[in-house]
């Protein structure tokens, strides 16, 4: 090749940099986004990525022009700066989250979290980042509802949602200096009393209009006439519900902007081919260098920035936000994003901030007691205080009234209960009272136990802990047809459980302890006080429970398709779940250990978790059930100890088997044998093959796992409904998770990542546990050792915990 013709394509290939780079404008649910990578949008005019604060070496996630990489026009969680250049964004769980080395995520959408997994991300060539249902196509989010220091043209600015308790303000506040995204001083805002204004407030208490609308246009304070050629603002009044401005700009122009400074200067942008110019508008007569007169003040209550304290906890549910920041930091943050309805800092050996973006009377209903505090953001309205004096008016004479039908019946009851505590004929005692009358002294020993579980629960309530509503003996008889063999579903390790309506329609499961039965009134107690502190989709619901005489009885939501074993192992059922659904029950079983594990409120461990406690709604939703050998976990510890070993063979761990060692790790392992058994339609027991030799589940998945020939264990039913690669990579999962070691199982946390994102490597798994043939003696011998751990359940338990 002659050397002219070099020099040729090189100068030709200089003018189109980019051909030789695969340029994107969309962040699917395979990709991540680090460090020197970006996306840029299809016109080329904007691009997203990580730049740095070069005053302090902070990293930020941002928006830049492409023409200037300098001119950032938006911040993502500008309060917390990443740590350094290990940032990296991607789609976890239909959301965009923000990580760096410390492990720190943060959800960019947290004002509206994604409900669909399938979701993308794409930078328009307005600037706005989109988050979008990929299947549908419906926005999500989108950056444009959170701006930050820039206005650009078809964004909003103004309120939103003012009939509602979810109000929406999107506003500018100017960086704290010209380097540093951090929130300054200066906020740009509709005027919060006459809408059709703009003001700017600064953070000394004072503030002015800056523009008003004149019936056809904006008119700013520092407008000349050609000014109004440049833009076209618009604004927007739809049945008081909300206000908003937004703009346009002249043709004449690429791109207009306006930016609230940290100078407190209303900045002006213009590009043209490229170029860019600016005006600088002081807003204030005697400015000098900062806005110094007394013209401007501090960013207004709009959202309510001062917090009300009441005592109890956050509801475990999608709406919650979990970050490891401080306590100040955590206030900041919720006051920053007017989505942000309460927040709670949790001090411990690790800060922990939780956000809920849900409503507040939402709040209030399914918040938990407990002595912790939740600080809620208070009513940014300004008639605030005449709809507290109204309802006083109204409250003060109904308290009055309540006061003394309370001071009546009180004195009724005291009449008709007789004298030393006996009660009169015909008069029913209230639940709690009957709990303390059990335990006489010509009482059975379960009386005793009984009425021990009252004081506990008692002393619960007096601690301000979850309350559990209870039924009478009459009520659940008359739910269950006193307990009619055509309302029973099944017997479990607790007792029989049976079908029943309440009164008012609503179908419930009575499960009702046994005499025989396995479980006793240490599990009946445990069950109660784990499950009525959780709320997750895939764990089922307590409804309440029943103490009376010698009935221990705990209420539950009735789940219309029973439970997944009964379609599993059923040869007729199982063709009703294809892979589609049972990919859908193995992701919710994982949700709700993943729940139980990190995200509650307290640290649990399942220990009997198997396909008979996964119970299935009327849309084939997996449920996690029966806590009645569930643990709790203080935040420092990793493991615990019982000789007790109590659960299902061929589902225990064989640390916890043989040792009677538990720990997550436990849980992950009956996990992986039940996403095998899902798989495969096959029990985790020891069956022959033609070599006269017996293996179970495991080590069939493992031998053909290492042939190459995993697609022999699917369940023959799903050959037409999953591709081989999806079969391959879910029982290499399943084997992950029941390795013999604990500390090679993946945690419940990686185990949702590797379900949710196709795109992650899996590692290779070692030799499952109990995998290696036997003879049909050993076999004989195994059986033995399940009766033997169905025995050792009654024995008494002494538990170890091992902190870090």
């Amino acid at each position: 090749m002659s050397l002219p013709l070099i020099i040729c394509l090189i100068s030709f290939s200089s003018l189109f940099p980019f051909t030789c780079h695969a340029v994107t404008d969309t962040l699917t649910a395979s990709d991540t986004l680090s460090d020197n990578q970006t996306l840029v949008s299809a016109g080329g005019v904007f691009e997203l990525g990580f730049f740095v604060d070069s005053s302090s070496g902070n990293n930020y996630l941002g928006i830049w022009l492409r023409a200037d990489a300098k001119r950032v026009v938006w911040v993502a969680y500008r309060e917390i700066p990443l740590l350094d250049s290990s940032g990296v964004l991607q789609i976890r769980s239909g959301n965009l989250v923000v990580s760096d080395r410390r492990q720190l995520q943060l959800i960019v959408n947290s004002g509206n979290v994604a409900t669909t997994t399938n979701t993308s991300a794409t930078l328009l060539d307005t600037g706005n980042l989109v988050l979008k249902d990929a299947n549908t196509g419906t926005i999500i989010w989108q950056g444009f509802d959170v701006p930050t220091d820039t206005y650009l043209p078809g964004m909003k600015i103004g309120l939103f949602g003012l009939n509602t308790t979810q109000q929406t303000f999107q506003i500018l506040t100017s960086w704290a200096s010209p380097q540093n995204p951090n929130r300054g001083l200066f906020t740009f805002s509709i005027d919060r009393i006459d809408f059709t204004k703009i003001d700017v407030w600064r953070g000394d208490g004072l503030q002015m209009h800056i523009a008003f609308w004149d019936g056809h246009d904006l008119r700013f304070i520092f407008e000349n006439t050609t000014a109004n050629n440049e833009y076209n603002f618009s604004y927007k009044s739809i049945n008081g519900s909300e206000a908003y401005y937004t703009f346009t700009h002249s043709k004449k122009y690429d791109l207009m902007w306006f930016v609230m400074a940290s100078t407190g200067n209303l900045d002006q942008y213009y590009m043209v081919n490229g170029n860019i110019t600016s005006v600088n508008h002081p807003l204030c007569a005697d400015s000098s260098g900062g806005n110094s007169g007394k013209c401007l003040t501090s960013l207004p209550p709009m959202c309510g920035d001062t917090f009300n304290e009441k005592n109890g906890s956050l509801p475990s549910m999608v709406d919650v936000e979990s970050i490891d920041i401080g306590a100040s930091d955590c206030e900041t943050l919720c006051k920053s994003n007017c989505s942000c309805t309460a927040f709670v800092s949790v001090e411990s050996a690790q800060s922990v901030c939780q956000l809920y973006y849900g409503s507040q009377p939402e709040l209030m209903k399914t918040m938990g007691k407990g002595p912790g505090t939740i600080n809620f953001r208070s009513s940014a309205n300004t008639s605030d205080g005449k709809k507290w004096k109204r309802w006083l008016t109204i409250a003060l004479p109904l308290v009055s009234l309540l006061a003394l039908i309370s001071i009546f019946l009180f004195c009724y009851l005291r009449w008709t209960r007789g004298p030393k505590g006996t009660r009169r004929e015909g008069i029913v005692v209230s639940d709690e009272v009957r709990l303390f009358q059990i335990g006489s002294t010509n009482a059975s020993p379960i009386q005793y136990d009984l009425a021990r579980v009252a004081n506990m629960m008692e002393l619960s309530r007096s601690q301000k802990d979850q309350e559990l509503p209870f039924f009478t003996f009459s009520a659940i008889q008359a739910a269950t047809n006193d307990f009619a063999k055509a309302n029973k579903l099944g017997e479990g390790g607790f007792g029989p459980v049976y079908k029943g309506k309440l009164l008012e329609g609503q179908d419930i499961a009575v499960k009702r302890l046994s005499e025989l039965s396995k479980q006793g009134l240490e599990e009946f107690k445990n069950e109660v006080l784990v499950i009525c502190k959780l709320q997750h989709r895939n764990l089922v619901r307590i409804l309440g429970c029943c103490i009376e005489g010698e009935e221990s009885i705990l209420v539950y939501e009735y789940m219309s398709n029973k439970s997944l074993d009964s379609f599993i192992f059923d040869s007729s059922k199982r063709v009703l779940l294809d892979w589609k659904k049972r990919m859908n029950i193995i992701e919710g079983i994982s949700q709700g250990l993943l729940y139980l594990h990190k995200y509650s409120r307290l640290r649990i461990i399942h220990r009997d978790l198997k396909t008979s406690n996964i119970l299935l709604d009327s849309d084939m939703n997996p449920k996690i059930s029966d806590f009645g050998m569930a643990r709790i976990f203080g935040d420092n510890d990793t493991r615990g100890k019982t000789n007790r070993v109590v659960g299902t063979f061929g589902y225990m761990s064989p640390e916890y088997a043989m040792g009677g060692l538990f720990s997550e790790k436990s849980d992950v392992f009956s996990f992986g044998v039940i996403l095998l058994e899902i798989i495969s339609g096959k029990k985790n027991i020891p069956f022959f093959e033609s070599d006269q030799a017996s293996i179970n589940l495991l080590g069939n998945a493992w031998n053909l796992w290492n042939e190459g020939k995993s697609m022999e264990l699917l369940d023959s039913t799903l050959l037409a409904s999953c591709s081989s690669n999806d079969v391959v990579r879910c029982i290499q999962m399943g084997l992950l998770c029941v390795q013999e070691r604990a500390t090679d199982r993946p945690n419940m946390s990686d185990v949702a990542s590797m379900l949710s994102n196709q795109s992650i490597p899996l590692p290779l798994p070692k030799e499952p546990a109990f995998w290696s043939q036997l003879s049909s003696t050993e076999a004989d011998s195994s059986s033995s050792r399940q009766r033997h751990y169905s025995t050792i359940e009654s024995t008494l338990t002494i538990s170890e915990v091992h902190a870090r």
